[in-house]
């Protein structure tokens, strides 16, 4: 074999090079979607964490605010991470003597799908004080 011969043999042409490429770019296609749709539910998980972080708080400040609301509905909006989310609290109606039920949705903004959803009782403070046992 000349000089001139072993060059020629000794690496990939054009023709292959390319066809590897495409080979390649041709497997790498799925990971890539894999890829994607572990980012898309990644970040539906996370929002979804969010609203649920603003459906406690919500409810945490129903249960110990000062004065006890009306039955009806109530609505306000809280943003966490740069995501506005709306709430929406149905409280029960108060009965004298029975706890008030509390029920809170949360939603992205301007969006209709509930994201987080809870709910919670809380006593009147004319319902009594609360004793330890054996005490009158």
């Amino acid at each position: 074999m000349t000089g001139s011969e072993r060059l020629h043999a000794a690496g990939f042409s054009l023709v292959e090079t390319v066809a590897a490429l495409g080979i390649l770019a041709l497997a790498a296609l799925p990971l890539m979607q894999t890829a994607r749709s572990a980012a898309d539910s990644s970040r539906r998980l996370e929002t979804r964490m969010l609203a649920r972080t603003v459906a406690e708080n919500v409810l945490s400040y129903e249960i110990v605010r000062p004065d006890v609301r009306d039955g009806g509905l109530y609505s306000g909006s809280e943003t966490q991470m740069g995501r506005r989310f709306d709430w929406v609290i149905r409280a029960g109606p108060r009965t004298a003597g029975d706890p008030q039920q509390l029920h809170v949705e949360v939603r992205l903004a301007e969006r209709e799908q509930v994201l987080a959803a809870l709910k919670s009782l809380r006593a009147h403070p004319s319902a009594g004080q609360i004793r330890p046992a054996g005490q009158e």
